[in-house]
């Protein structure tokens, strides 16, 4: 009678251990998850709020200028490159941050004359949308480490 105590004891003992190891895995890959969205969002907001940016520095004419800082820390080999191309007239924001790659695009609504492309990295976390004048006259929006 015993043994049978104990056996039962430490089946359901077992049993109870799975459950909660089970459990533990399963809220620490929702936790994974969780910040992983959360830096997708954080990156598209950036590419909007960047693409609006370049929209509004071009209405407001040459020799404008707007400083806009990257919105997620960053820390040892995280990079983020921010490319407005002129021939698809797109926004490409690229980041590789704690090991994963995030890709997000904008279409640019004005005209983007240069491809320019600026490297956000730890201790450089901002880029400038500057609006100059070219040779003939025409105006161009570019994005650049300094004004």
């Amino acid at each position: 009678m015993r043994a049978q105590l104990s056996l039962d004891l430490l089946f359901a003992v077992t049993l109870i251990m799975l459950t909660v190891v089970s459990l533990i895995n399963l809220s620490n890959q929702e936790i994974m998850g969780a910040k992983t969205f959360d830096k997708q969002t954080r990156l598209k907001v950036f590419a909007i709020d960047l693409r609006d940016t370049v929209t509004k520095a071009y209405s407001a004419g040459p020799g404008f200028s707007v400083r806009k800082d990257f919105p997620i820390p960053l820390a040892g080999s995280d990079v983020v490159t921010v490319t407005l191309n002129a021939t698809s007239n797109m926004l490409k924001v690229d980041a590789l941050i704690s090991g994963r790659r995030y890709v997000t695009y904008e279409s640019i609504p004005v005209p983007v004359k240069r491809t320019t492309t600026v490297q956000i990295i730890p201790g450089r976390t901002s880029l400038w949308v500057v609006v100059g004048l070219d040779s003939s006259g025409e105006r161009y929006v570019e994005i650049r480490e300094a004004p």
